[in-house]
């Protein structure tokens, strides 16, 4: 966004009403930082003269500085800021935790209607669910950040909720003595490993071929998540007598819900909005090359993407419908399904699985779709090299 000053009477409203737009911005954040806990000594290094003259920036000019160590957070944060405060009469907040949302959370959107002079609509497909705020930007922001707000705490207590429901599944805890909350946040179950490990190389390679440079590599390791796994796998392989099972597939999954997926699994609300044309269920790939083709025709606008492999169980399949919101039956008449469905049983290279105790993911890949330097990680740490120094963006502002 720029924020540059202007001579002439057009440019002179224009900046009035940028001022206007990132007065409410920064009134909202001011809004959401006074809430957190323990970092309200804390405030962001201003830039000197200089470095706002290194970024093209006025000396007056307003702008909105991040600061990190952590690369994926700040591009991700940068690419939010830019989408909120581009000029618009509105917006489309898609999250399929938007089916979730209950009677006070309706009660409240119903309020910022009332209050803040905006329209907020809910459309409801079977690829997604999306909210549309309509109004002047100042009101729009605000809608925005409240929204946002509430869809990451419905996130996080459905998040929650199907955590507790693994750890009864696992059987690890005799005694059902359930992990508190802030036990189970402090498990990241991610491990960034080196490039050059030679695990990931025919994956790298793959991927690379399809058009996705590899920036980074994750392992995933949830002790939990794989019992429950292990014992639907050992189940599966008793039923056809040791024949292999499984297929390792791949999933692009939404920045905003990769922690989840490493925390609960696979669930149908965490991926990438798809046509549902083979069965209501969770959906895998086994061909990269399908999956860098959607990348570029729904996310060509996207700096990261994200990727998960995954050990799928696939068992028995046959043939999907759109119908389907469980595998059918063996036979007429039986009691016994199939345990998945795919696009082409004779060929087949999309799978849908209908329960999420089904798939384990292994690995989380971060690409993007531009030839850009691999970031530097440690297998003990997510954060940049540090002796590189702050990363500061700059694209109109210094965000």
């Amino acid at each position: 966004m720029d924020f540059s000053e202007g001579s002439s009477g057009a440019a002179a409203y224009n900046e009035k009403s940028e001022l206007k737009t990132y007065m409410a911005f920064s009134i909202e954040m001011a809004k959401s930082k006074s809430k957190l806990h323990g970092f309200n000594n804390y405030s962001a290094p201003q830039l000197t003269r200089e470095e706002k003259k290194e970024n093209g920036l006025k000396a007056k000019s307003p702008a909105i500085s991040l600061m990190g160590s952590d690369l994926e957070k700040m591009k991700e944060a940068q690419a939010w800021i830019q989408r909120i405060l581009t000029p618009q009469d509105h917006h489309i907040i898609e999250n399929n935790h938007i089916l979730y949302l209950g009677r006070k959370e309706h009660d409240i959107l119903t309020q910022f209607q009332n209050t803040l002079g905006v329209s907020i609509s809910e459309i409801i497909t079977p690829e997604k669910a999306t909210l549309e705020i309509k109004g002047a930007q100042a009101g729009v922001i605000e809608v925005i950040m409240n929204i946002e707000h509430m869809l990451c705490e419905v996130q996080e207590e459905m998040t929650r909720k199907k955590e507790l429901v693994l750890w009864s599944m696992s059987g690890q805890r005799t005694d059902w003595q359930l992990p508190n909350q802030d036990e189970i946040k402090r498990n990241t179950f991610r491990k960034c490993l080196k490039l050059s490990t030679g695990e990931i190389q025919g994956q790298k390679k793959q991927l690379e071929n399809c058009g996705l440079q590899v920036i980074q590599v994750e392992k995933i390791d949830n002790a939990v998540l794989m019992a429950v796994f292990q014992k639907k796998k050992t189940m599966m392989e008793g039923r056809t007598h040791g024949k292999p099972v499984s297929h390792r597939l791949y999933q692009q999954i939404p920045y905003q819900f990769c922690e989840a997926v490493c925390r609960v699994g696979f669930q149908r609300m965490y991926s990438a909005a798809c046509d549902p044309k083979y069965g209501a269920g969770i959906y895998f790939t086994k061909n990269l090359k399908n999956l860098a083709y959607q990348v570029k025709k729904t996310s060509a606008t996207d700096e990261l993407i994200y990727v998960f492999e995954a050990e799928v169980l696939t068992g028995s399949f046959c043939q999907g419908h759109p119908l389907y919101i469980v595998p059918p039956p063996l036979n007429p008449g039986d009691t016994d399904r199939h345990d998945s469905v795919v696009d082409n049983v004779s060929s087949p290279e999309t799978f849908v699985i209908f329960s999420n105790t089904q798939a384990m993911p292994q690995y989380l890949w971060t690409c993007t779709q531009d030839h850009v330097q691999p970031w530097d990680c440690s297998s003990e740490s997510r954060v940049l090299n540090s002796q590189q120094p702050k990363t500061r963006f700059s694209k109109g502002s210094s965000v």
